[in-house]
């Protein structure tokens, strides 16, 4: 998968996880915020980051970095964002587990280990309800 194809698989999971929580999802147009999703619930908006944790086998971990990249084959950029960027960081890894956790509990600015002990507590469960859809 290129970089691409992991956004979009993190995306995915990031918008069924929170429909699944009867929340709405609303999609921003371009690609110009520090955003990538708001989701509203009972009149509160939350931003939402998403971002593909890959998997390092050399580390033995799941490893996410929090930037934003971008430029093309001349010209290449990398910014950390700020404490008022978003809201919430959803994480989706390589091995499947998804993250949920407010963006002012997060401390590190450039590379998180997700799969570390202190984010235990906002790992989504796996059992967590799914909607059934039924047959379509």
């Amino acid at each position: 998968m290129n970089t691409k194809e992991k956004g979009d698989r993190a995306i995915g999971q990031a918008i069924s996880h929170y429909i699944s929580q009867n929340y709405e999802v609303c999609l921003p147009i371009g690609d110009k915020r520090s955003y990538d999703l708001v989701v509203e619930k009972g009149g509160s908006l939350k931003r939402v980051q998403v971002k593909f944790a890959g998997y390092y086998p050399n580390k033995d971990q799941c490893l996410v970095g929090l930037r934003i990249t971008g430029g093309n084959q001349s010209y290449h950029y990398a910014k950390k964002y700020e404490k008022d960027d978003f809201d919430e960081l959803f994480i989706y890894t390589e091995r499947g587990a998804k993250y949920q956790i407010p963006w002012e509990c997060v401390k590190a600015r450039s590379e998180i280990s997700i799969e570390n002990k202190k984010y235990d507590e906002y790992k989504i469960s796996q059992d967590t309800k799914v909607v059934n859809w039924g047959r379509l």
